[in-house]
């Protein structure tokens, strides 16, 4: 078991545990107790103790940290990381610090309603301990907010509030769980190097001192050159305001002179305008007597035109009335025409009507005659017939004799059905109890190849390990229709191996989790299935992402030659993607997952010469020459055993590692079938093949019998047909030869009837007919000759209208241009009458608007002095009077009306007296600032620099161990430009000073700042580790906690940083205050590397957490110095591979006794 394993793996070099199982026991166990003198007491501040009840993985649980070095180990989601979400929730902090929730009630054990946090720290000498409590409530606080209200804060024992809590925290033991470089946890790690400058030098300076001295300072230097820029700027603004205010005090006269102007100009627009409305009222009196002339002219040719129409009038009258008659007299003779021609057409229909008559006659009476000779040649047949139908009838046998044989045909018929019925229900009853057999056979196969088919043996195998990857399966089966693409997976139900090896290789390299994942072809369809399973069911699930389902094209790690020598001389089968076969998404997958395109796959050969002949020395050459050695994995067999080849390089050394891994029995993959139900499933397809066989045998057996039944039963009905037929041709022939005597019989009547009278009656119809045609014919002719005469005389009337006509229209015409040049003449003295009085309406109108705006005398009829202003005028028309109005409007619209000129210039020159005092102020205000801000400088910047230069040299020394190189460096902010010598003492933009952390990692690369972008994980974590450490000793917290920094770190650095970490936080105290030492600091960790002889130091106190499904019922069955002592005598076994290396190195293999916990 996991639990297990690390138990095994950190006793090789930890003589004691602290276990924290989930069933409430904590084991304590102090081996050797050492003097406060090389450990130290807990600094004021420390924590001693940790109580935890349903928080995370603890139900309850109590930890009691040493006051040094406390190491915190063991295996991930154990519970580890969950001591320092309690330290910094328990003394106050918010849940958004942790980085992993944003409301403390996400922290409650599920299925709890209550939490508790319990944390008592070291307290000053002579003073009271703090015990500090958080009770944490579900049911409590907001639904939609982050749990601010469902927290109840206590201060050894009594209710208090968070605000208090914090203080104390902060106040009186200078604890800064806010702080990165003093708390830093698992889910803030990476926020720490991607820490601007800025940023960086904010969270040191909050460090160094317990006030926080530097960074209060720091804040109030950029709010000072904040305040003093802005007070710069307002000065800058008052000066300018100034130089406007002078300039428009100039301008005060300029602006009366224009007033002036302006009064001129509109005394000038009143004469104009009272100048324009006489000129009009001139224009129109003249306009007024143009248009009474006008009318005097039309009423004269009105007359003229009155005289010319009355002749015209009469004469058309005239040729009206002549036109009239001859219109009338040409209806009359038209009408009579039309009377002859109806009687032309008359007679003609008559004509026509009796000559149709005469030719149907003459038909019908040929007709008669040719029906007679055809009767007597149809007798003639029929007696013939008939006597053919006699003779054939005395051939036929008697037909009592033929009806009595067909009765005896019918009774053997029914003689025969029984028995032929009773064997074809066995026949039926047979076969179907032997199709139930085939039906049975088919079944259990079908259930047997079930048993058989691995996909399923595995798919069962599966979800026996995981039951809710089933339900997650079933669910995603059935609602494939709420995704874009298809969904695929697990992995595991998905892939088909080609062989039981091929099974356990699978299982051997690819990681669990991405056997029970699902594959996605879209972003959309990932955030959908975590939504329903996640969110929607409440189940794990774990989701891999292949773009449109498409297998990409692959770059082998070897070129073909390289890999046909691999075949040919080491056994090298394949790759082991070709090992398997799987949908594109699912290989896609497992390529980009577990790189199963780059592993070979190889034989008993290949162990061969993976032992002999340097096979991985041979894979890890590059083919391109490169010095840099290939990473590599590869599977070989040897006898009934296969093993896992797995060679690393390091980044840093560009040394390989090997790994050797032994290659177990595949569980998931393999094809598990249960031997029992097998053999049962067998069983029950032999028996039922055995019973539809005797079935089969018995159908046919039984259906010889049947066919032979029927055989009979259709010969009878053969002959009953047979008999039947020869019957009905006796039947059918009496009736012909009855039938055919009365056709006979029929014929020789019509062909004797007498047709004589019938044909003389026909004939005197023609007679009569042909008589008719003829009067009709002389009545038509009359008719015609009138029709004729008429239309002579219609000719003519018609031509004497056509000539009245013409001259009927000449008169209208000129009667038509007379009466619409009158009607002209008649409208155009009406409109100069209407123009007249229009234009005499306007003019007086005119005339008393310019009495009253601008009379030109008085009431005695007396000159007024306007008139003479008027004349003076140098305007004779309304076009001249408007040109001068509009010129005298520009002229005074641009010149704005200011009648309060003379107040305007007395507020002038107060305003400009009050801003040159505002000046004088602000310029003493400045040097103030500048005076408070060089004061505050001197003494922080000094301050900062000291303690930045010691971290700096303890930064390069610290890297310089690790073969690296490193600086710490002030970044100050730019200078500005200043108006005046005194400003240059303090213009350095203080919001931009920072701290940069330079690194360098390899010998010919230069110094660069640390980022995220530039630098790998490890070296991130290997910088900001060393820059923790070289703060160390200048920090003020009582205690400090650093979450799986080492992760990224390979083993040679591993050793140097933890080296580095027991170094400066297990220094001994000073000589006469046991407290007075580095602090309290915690290390989470899920894995440490064997041998690391620096854990061997008193100040080091290592927690082990087991807890989980596999830790002790009971800690007491767990014996430590049993297991110490077994663990030390494995120890001194010169034959270990570590232990030889380390006493090469000069490293005693004696440990030291130290304090655990």
């Amino acid at each position: 078991s996991i639990s297990t394993f690390w138990i095994l793996s950190f006793f090789v070099f930890i003589h004691s545990v602290i276990l924290s199982p989930s069933n409430l026991a904590t084991y304590s166990k102090t081996l050797i107790t050492m003097t406060d003198d090389a450990v130290g007491t807990h600094k004021p501040g420390s924590v001693t103790r940790i109580r935890l009840i349903n928080f995370l993985t603890y139900s309850e649980v109590e930890f009691r940290p040493g006051p040094r070095l406390n190491l915190v180990c063991g295996p991930n989601g154990t519970g580890k990381s969950t001591i320092l979400n309690a330290m910094c929730l328990g003394l106050g902090g918010e849940p958004r610090m942790l980085g992993r929730a944003d409301d403390c009630r996400e922290f409650i054990s599920h299925g709890k309603d209550k939490a508790l946090i319990e944390i008592e720290v070291q307290p000053f000498p002579g003073k009271p301990i703090h015990i500090f409590r958080r009770a944490i409530d579900r049911n409590k606080g907001s639904e939609r907010g982050r749990g601010r209200g469902s927290s109840t804060y206590y201060l050894n024992g009594d209710q208090t509030t968070a605000k208090e809590i914090k203080d104390i925290v902060s106040n009186v033991y200078h604890i800064s769980v806010d702080n990165l470089c003093t708390f830093l946890p698992q889910d803030r790690v990476g926020s720490f190097s991607s820490f601007n400058p800025k940023q960086l030098l904010e969270e040191t300076e909050k460090s160094l001192s317990p006030s926080q001295h530097l960074y209060k300072t720091h804040q109030k230097l950029i709010e000072l050159e904040a305040e003093l820029n802005a007070g710069g700027n307002n000065a800058e603004t008052l000066e300018k305001k100034l130089e406007a205010l002078q300039a428009d005090f100039g301008n005060i006269e300029r602006e009366k002179e224009r007033m002036e102007e302006r009064q001129k100009a509109l005394e000038q627009i009143q004469l104009l305008e009272k100048k324009i409305l006489w000129l009009k009222y001139d224009q129109q009196r003249e306009h007024c007597l143009a248009l009474k002339q006008t009318k005097d002219a039309a009423k004269k040719q009105l007359a003229e035109a009155r005289k010319t129409l009355a002749p015209l009038v009469q004469e058309s009258a005239e040729r009206k009335s002549k036109l009239d008659q001859l219109n009338t007299r040409f209806q009359m003779i038209d009408r009579e025409a039309q009377n002859h021609k109806k009687g032309c057409e008359k007679q003609i229909h008559k004509f026509e009507i009796h000559q149709s008559a005469i030719d149907e006659d003459i038909i019908n009476l040929q007709t008669m005659e040719e029906e007679a000779r055809k009767a007597e040649r149809m007798l003639a047949e029929a007696q013939k017939d008939l006597e053919q139908h006699e003779k054939n009838m005395l051939d036929q046998p008697d037909a009592s004799q033929v009806k009595k044989e067909h009765r005896d045909a019918e009774q053997e018929i029914r003689a025969l059905y029984g028995p032929l019925r009773g064997k074809q229900r066995e026949a039926e009853r047979l076969k179907s109890a032997w199709r139930q057999a085939t039906e049975e056979i088919r079944a259990h196969q079908t259930s047997l190849d079930r048993i058989n088919d691995a996909k399923i043996a595995r798919r069962n195998q599966v979800f026996t390990q995981f039951p809710n990857l089933r339900k997650v399966t079933e669910f995603v089966q059935n609602n494939q229709a709420k995704f874009r693409r298809p969904v695929w997976g697990p992995v595991a139900c998905e892939i088909e191996t080609k062989g039981m090896n091929a099974a356990a290789y699978l299982e051997q390299h690819i990681p669990k989790h991405i056997f029970k994942s699902f594959v996605v072809e879209c972003r959309e369809d990932w955030n959908d299935l975590y939504k329903l399973v996640r969110e929607g069911l409440k189940l794990p699930i774990n989701i891999l992402t292949v773009p449109e389902g498409k297998l990409e094209a692959i770059q082998r790690l070897y070129s073909n030659e390289k890999f046909e020598d691999l075949k040919s001389e080491h056994g090298v089968i394949g790759y082991l993607d070709e090992s398997l076969t799987a949908p594109d998404p699912i290989m896609q997958a497992l390529r980009n997952e577990a790189s199963v395109h780059k592993v070979l796959i190889g034989n008993d050969k290949t162990q061969e010469s993976l032992d002999k002949r340097n096979l991985l020395g041979y894979l890890s050459k590059a083919e391109d020459g490169s010095a840099k050695p290939l990473a590599c994995c590869i599977f070989s067999s040897h006898g009934s055993k296969s093993h896992k080849y797995t060679s690393t390089v390091s980044r840093y050394s560009n040394s390989t590692s090997l790994r050797v891994d032994d290659v177990n029995a595949p569980r998931m993959l393999g094809a598990c079938v249960d031997d029992a139900r097998k053999r049962k499933a067998e069983e029950e397809v032999r028996n039922a093949t055995e019973n539809a066989n005797n079935l089969k045998s018995q159908v046919e057996g039984i259906q010889e019998d049947l066919d032979n039944a029927v055989q009979l039963h259709q010969e009878a009905k053969a002959r009953s047909k047979a008999i039947k037929t020869k019957l009905d041709g006796i039947n059918k022939l009496k009736r012909n030869v009855d039938r055919q005597k009365k056709k006979v019989e029929d014929l020789r009547q019509k062909a004797s009837a007498d047709n004589t009278v019938a044909k003389k009656k026909l004939v005197e119809q023609i007679k009569k007919r042909i008589k008719s045609a003829i009067s009709a014919l002389e009545a038509h002719a009359l008719s015609h000759n009138e029709l004729m005469e008429t239309t002579v005389n219609s000719a003519g009337v018609r031509i004497n209208t056509t000539l009245v006509d013409v001259e009927h229209r000449t008169v209208a015409e000129q009667l038509r241009e007379a009466e619409k040049e009158f009607i002209r003449l008649e409208t155009a003295e009406k409109k100069a009458k209407r123009d007249l009085a229009d234009a005499k309406n306007v003019m007086n109108a005119t005339l008393r608007e310019c009495t009253a705006v601008a009379p030109l005398k008085d009431d005695s009829d007396n000159p007024l002095p306007l008139k003479a202003e008027l004349e003076e005028l140098p305007v004779d028309t309304v076009e001249e009077a408007i040109a001068a109005l509009e010129e005298a409007q520009v002229k005074a619209n641009t010149i704005d009306n200011n009648p309060d000129i003379l107040m305007q210039y007395e507020k002038l020159k107060a305003e400009i007296i009050e801003t040159k005092d505002e000046i004088e102020n602000l310029e003493n205000s400045k040097n103030a600032k500048i005076q408070e801000i060089n004061n505050a400088k001197a003494s922080w910047d000094a301050a900062l620099t000291n303690s930045l230069d010691k971290v700096n040299v303890l930064f390069g020394t610290y890297m310089s161990e690790l073969g690296c190189a490193g600086e710490i460096v002030l970044k100050r902010g730019s200078a500005l430009a200043a108006a005046s010598q005194s400003d240059q003492a303090y213009f350095s933009k203080f919001d931009q000073w920072g701290v940069e952390i330079q690194v360098k990692f390899r010998e010919k690369s230069k110094m660069s700042v640390l980022s995220a972008q530039r630098h790998s994980g490890g070296e991130r974590a290997v910088s900001t580790i060393m820059y923790l450490m070289a703060l160390q000793e200048l920090m003020v917290s009582p205690f400090r906690c650093v979450d799986e920094i080492n992760q990224g770190l390979d083993e040679r650095n591993e050793r140097l940083v933890f080296k580095r970490i027991v170094q400066n936080s297990t220094r001994p105290p000073h000589e006469d205050d046991s407290m007075n030492h580095s602090g309290q600091y915690f290390l989470i960790t899920p894995k440490l590397l064997p041998n690391l002889r620096d854990m061997e130091h008193e100040a080091v106190t290592v927690h082990i957490i087991t807890n989980g499904p596999y830790t002790f019922n009971n800690p007491t069955d767990w014996n430590p110095d049993n297991f110490v002592e077994l663990k030390q005598g494995e120890d001194a076994d010169e034959n270990s591979p570590e232990i030889a290396n380390s006493n090469k190195n000069g490293t005693s293999s004696t440990r030291k006794k130290r304090r655990v916990s």
